[in-house]
């Protein structure tokens, strides 16, 4: 199902990815800079060796302290500088460029809607994001590290609906990456895909008449 249909059934729940959501631009991306930065090799090299890793980080089957050991064995071995835990987490942590104007929009939404949050994450990160105060409104986070799947796998969208309590065809689910919108469009939801402010906002607007003035100003301007 697309963002708006004219005979749709009325939304009743919104869920948000987080990664290129609440960023500016997919954390990932500032996280193979952020880490190519401080083990001192080329972004292309760190990112040969990080997005495969993400895929096992993401579900669970390794911590942050192994993540980063293997890593840095791939990237370089002993050729990498020398970066305790402690540097290490707070580089990967702190990487995210956050989009201020979508937590403005997250703490607009009314209660009569149900508020979720479907995100591909990792141990720690996802603590720090579920644990930050600007995320209250969100009632349910189903984070892939902890389901053991991820997007666009449909038992990452199962578990959304199941931790929602609402059927997919009255959920508007919120991603950046077209593959996951895609996907959750073929189960049933109305996905909206931000690819970039503007265009985000005229397609919120266009599924939540409601709500269109949380997508208002300088930060969405058209």
């Amino acid at each position: 199902m697309s963002d708006w249909e004219a005979d749709a059934p009325p939304v009743r729940a919104i869920a948000f990815d987080w990664g290129g959501v609440f960023t500016e631009g997919t954390f990932d991306a500032r996280a193979v800079v952020a880490l190519a930065d401080l083990l001192g090799f080329a972004e292309p090299t760190i990112a040969a060796s990080y997005y495969p890793l993400m895929e096992r980080f993401e579900v669970g089957e390794l911590d942050l302290s192994t993540f980063a050991r293997q890593l840095q064995d791939e990237v370089g071995g002993d050729g990498a500088r020398a970066v305790d835990d402690a540097v290490f987490r707070a580089a990967f942590l702190h990487a995210a460029r956050e989009r201020a104007a979508m937590y403005d929009v997250l703490a607009g939404i009314p209660p009569r809607y149900t508020v979720g949050m479907l995100s591909n994450n990792v141990p720690e990160l996802c603590d720090r994001v579920r644990d930050d105060p600007r995320m209250a409104r969100i009632e349910r986070f189903v984070f892939s590290n902890e389901i053991a799947v991820r997007k666009p796998h449909a038992d990452a969208f199962a578990a959304l609906t199941e931790a929602l309590d609402v059927p997919a065809a009255q959920t508007l689910f919120i991603d950046d990456n077209e593959a996951n919108v895609a996907a959750c469009r073929e189960l049933g939801f109305r996905g909206l895909l931000l690819d970039s402010a503007s265009g985000f906002a005229t397609r919120w607007e266009r599924a939540l008449p409601d709500l269109g003035h949380l997508v208002t100003g300088p930060s969405w301007e058209r």
